[in-house]
């Protein structure tokens, strides 16, 4: 007769991976636009950063996407996470605002919806927790 190990069973939290991937693809379509707005698209496309403004927006957009590839990488690791997580999403509101009244961006109201779902993502897991 033979034993077995009975291996616990894995418990997978959906809402916790399905944010996760959110936070992930979020910073990197960030990422992505940020880089090709400020190096490669012209002026027409609404690329061509001017001067100091520009530039620091774009810093503002590359700092916010690096933040959520890290936060995807570390959220469910430690609970402090979430509450820098919440931080860095009403900061991108912010961001989203100053793209929607400076610049025009009507886009922004996509990303700013986006930063809404994943702040209530965020509330489901700390409850949880």
């Amino acid at each position: 007769m033979t034993t077995t190990a009975v291996r616990p069973p894995i418990r997978r939290d959906a809402v916790l991976h399905g944010t996760r991937v959110l936070l992930a693809l979020f910073g990197a379509v960030k990422l992505y636009g940020t880089a090709y707005f400020t190096f490669f698209a012209t002026a027409e496309q609404g690329g061509d950063p001017q001067g100091g403004v520009d530039w620091s927006v774009a810093a503002w957009s590359t700092a916010l996407a690096v933040a959520y590839l890290v936060g995807a990488a570390r959220l469910g690791r430690d609970r402090r996470v979430i509450r820098w997580l919440g931080g860095v999403l009403l900061v991108d509101l912010v961001f989203g605002l100053v793209k929607l009244t400076a610049y025009d961006e009507v886009e922004a109201l996509g990303f700013m919806a986006v930063d809404l779902v994943i702040l209530g993502l965020l509330a489901v897991i700390a409850r949880r927790r």
